[in-house]
């Protein structure tokens, strides 16, 4: 093919609609109504002789052509949106750009809005969206770059994406202002004896606290499991139960909660918190200055979040 002959407006629209995988979202990102991107698709399709994306119970899928250029094709735009249309060093207050970032649900609470104040302060022009995904889905969107980065302790993510360590991730009890034990020391037989909301999550903090008594000869009773450490305020306010959350979530609920928190009976393993990125936006100079912003923020304040 004669790249003379390409009409390389339809290279984002492509892009759009892989990450979407939607012709109504992607009309929407692009600015462009459904029709004309539905034309665009049919030209792209035409061009590269294959149906690229196809509908299926579940929405529109990319085809295995589509899939594998998806790639070097989001590379191919972040260079060109970087490295020539910029022009020179990467100016973020001149930058008109979407970055998508993928959280948890204690990070989209105690990172989030930090992230969003630090970019808005330096470039009031990028636009955010926030991604909470399982973990098994983050390193599926950061390959698909329907994600730019990544933060949090997520394990199970393949050594071979690009990492960084923001800092370790502690953990201690949580209870109401009222409760019996608030302002004491717990001891590990009345942790123990204490009902308990258990939020099960990829760290396995939880596993540790069961392994940590079971050593000592004790085990949890009348434990109440709930899917997110952001639904247990209601319930630790209106009961003596206590909960063992990351500490840095903690310092933030106990600001807009009657809750205060208590110290740990016992060590418990930290978790790490780390910025992860995919290795086709290593070189991608927003992406460079994001994941700076993002270390400059955290590394120096997570502390006082």
């Amino acid at each position: 093919m004669d790249i003379r002959g390409l009409d390389l407006n339809l290279l984002p629209v492509l892009d759009a609609l892989l990450r979407h995988q939607s012709v109504t979202l992607a009309a929407q990102e692009l600015k462009m109504s459904q029709s004309a991107l539905s034309a665009a698709l049919a030209r792209l399709r035409t061009l590269l002789g294959d149906e690229l994306l196809v509908r299926t119970g579940r929405g529109m899928r990319p085809t295995a052509r589509a899939a594998d250029l998806a790639g070097p094709l989001a590379s191919i735009l972040g260079q060109v949106r970087d490295d020539i249309l910029q022009g020179g060093a990467y100016d973020p207050k001149r930058t008109q750009r979407l970055f998508s970032i993928c959280l948890s649900d204690v990070g989209s609470y105690v990172l989030w809005p930090a992230i969003v104040r630090a970019v808005r302060a330096q470039a009031p022009q990028i636009e955010l969206r926030l991604l909470n995904l399982a973990q098994p889905a983050i390193e599926q969107s950061l390959e698909r770059a329907e994600a730019d980065l990544a933060i949090g302790a997520f394990p199970a993510l393949r050594s071979s994406l690009y990492q960084r360590r923001l800092y370790e991730r502690t953990y201690v009890c949580l209870v109401r202002s009222q409760h019996p034990f608030a302002g004491s020391s717990l001891t590990l037989e009345q942790f123990a004896s204490t009902p308990q909301v258990v939020v099960h999550t990829a760290s396995g903090i939880q596993g540790n606290i069961d392994e940590s008594l079971a050593s000592r000869g004790l085990t949890r009773s009348h434990t109440v499991s709930m899917p997110s450490y952001l639904l247990l305020p209601p319930l630790l306010e209106s009961d003596d139960c206590l909960a063992v959350v990351p500490e840095q979530l903690a310092d933030v609920l106990v600001r807009h909660w009657n809750l205060v928190t208590l110290k740990l009976p016992m060590p418990l393993p930290t978790s790490t918190i780390r910025l992860y990125w995919h290795r086709r936006f290593h070189e991608d100079a927003g992406n460079i200055w994001l994941r700076q912003l993002i270390v400059a923020e955290f590394g120096s304040k997570i502390g006082s979040l």
